[in-house]
């Protein structure tokens, strides 16, 4: 994780090999990147981790779905969504994101 940090941090960097120039085109010395906060990033990283791993409950429904009448494998696509956004919960808890809301 702090390649990606550093990797930020290179690419906010207003300087070239220690000189500033003036005439950069950016504001106030800040880069392209200065309005992102690196934590919120690396928050983002890890949902995005959370989203791509497959648990044994989606792969049971995707092993069910061909079992199924053509009808009723939509449901599995709804079902498979809804795991999806429940175990996405614990990782929004802890990013702080609904702080104000609740």
């Amino acid at each position: 994780m702090d390649g990606i940090e550093d990797l930020l941090r290179a690419l906010s960097d207003d300087e070239d090999d220690g000189k500033s120039d003036n005439n950069a085109g950016s504001e106030d010395g800040k880069g392209l990147f200065s309005g992102l906060d690196p934590e919120m990033l690396l928050k983002m990283l890890s949902l995005f981790e959370t989203l791509n791993q497959p648990d044994d409950n989606e792969r049971f429904l995707l092993a069910l779905k061909p079992l199924l009448r053509e009808e009723n494998r939509p449901k599995i696509d709804s079902a498979l969504r809804l795991l999806k956004l429940i175990s996405l919960l614990p990782v929004l808890k802890e990013s702080g994101l609904f702080e104000k809301l609740i």
